[in-house]
């Protein structure tokens, strides 16, 4: 990863601060007991392991949010799971340094060996797996139910579409019918105009040409006079 990763700024200053404490502590158990500097090593070790294990419980918090938003941070799972080993490696570290010095300021034995360093270091990782593990668990969880949520707003959205589509078949329907009364209306006036002129072309036949000019001058007639009411 870049040095720019904040992650491994913030890494490298407390290794930093991990190196003071440790070679502290390398001194402070080269010095005999009731020594008037060890004692002042023993309050100088705490502080800085005190502070040491407040950095490494924010990274591990730091981690948890960036395993939530892997892609956001171009992270993969393995990046991740590293990140995990080293804040173990760095908490049993710190945890062994302090559990030494309380320790021997209690009169008990004091916590060394490499067995059971690496013991308590393999412990720590798994802890750290489990709870990788954990939170793979919770973000497949959430993935699931963002999932679910979508599919009911689709189905919410499917339905409006349906109810739409029920509502134009029915004014399609009644559009049909319109129409088809619309069509029987024509074609009974049409049916009422062939009678009609039937009836006129059989009376003007009966009437012989006087007749027929008879009729013509009075629809003329009849005409004008409308003709006339219109202009009024």
């Amino acid at each position: 990863m870049s040095n720019q990763d904040p992650f491994y700024l913030v890494k490298d200053d407390i290794q930093g601060s991990l190196d003071k404490a440790q070679n502290k502590y390398s001194k402070w158990q080269s010095l005999s007991k009731g020594n008037a500097e060890k004692r002042k090593l023993e309050v100088d070790i705490e502080d800085e392991c005190k502070s040491i294990t407040w950095q490494v419980d924010e990274m591990s918090k730091a981690v948890d949010v960036a395993e939530k938003n892997m892609q956001r941070f171009g992270l993969n799972p393995t990046e991740i799971l590293s990140r995990r080993k080293w804040v173990a490696n760095t908490r049993k570290q710190t945890e062994t340094i302090m559990s030494s010095v309380d320790s021997s300021r209690t009169g008990g034995s004091k916590v060394s060996g490499p067995a059971t360093a690496t013991s308590k270091l393999g412990s720590a990782v798994r802890q750290e797996n489990d709870r990788y593990i954990n939170s793979e668990g919770d973000r497949q969880t959430l993935l699931v139910r963002q999932q679910d949520d979508q599919l009911t707003e689709m189905g919410d959205q499917i339905s409006r579409i349906g109810h739409i589509g029920l509502q134009i078949h029915d004014e399609l329907q009644g559009q049909e019918v319109l129409l088809n009364e619309l069509d029987s209306d024509v074609e009974s006036t049409q049916s009422r105009l062939a009678a009609a002129q039937k009836k006129m072309s059989h009376v003007l036949q009966k009437a012989g040409l006087r007749g027929q000019i008879c009729i013509m001058v009075f629809l003329i007639v009849v005409l004008i006079i409308l003709l006339a009411l219109v202009i009024q």
